[in-house]
């Protein structure tokens, strides 16, 4: 089971996205849950996820949302722009499994 917020301004076009996820991890046989949530929700809620991934309209929040997840043991990773905006889910899906995989690995 893959756990994952997605750090975002308002959620209504990450919402979209969490849907498109959804349907490429049912493809693809993971077990997802993927959350949309403002950087205020997700300050209080960082423990409760394995990956944090930034939605590229609030970049500018990114030092901090990264030394937050960071400070909880959180890998954390800004969405690709193209396919923030294209709303692929399962290119996005990949980003996040990589970079959970990458943490495990020590890689990143």
């Amino acid at each position: 089971m893959l756990r994952m917020i997605i750090v975002c301004s308002w959620g209504m076009s990450t919402s979209l996205l969490v849907d498109s996820m959804q349907s490429a991890a049912a493809q693809m046989h993971i077990s997802l849950t993927v959350e949309a949530l403002s950087a205020g929700e997700f300050a209080a809620r960082v423990e409760e996820c394995d990956v944090v991934l930034i939605a590229p309209q609030i970049r500018h929040l990114r030092k901090s949302i990264e030394k937050l997840a960071q400070s909880a043991g959180k890998p954390v990773a800004l969405i690709e722009p193209f396919h923030y905006a294209t709303m692929n889910g399962k290119a996005v899906l990949e980003q996040a499994l990589h970079l959970q995989a990458s943490t495990r690995e020590g890689t990143v």
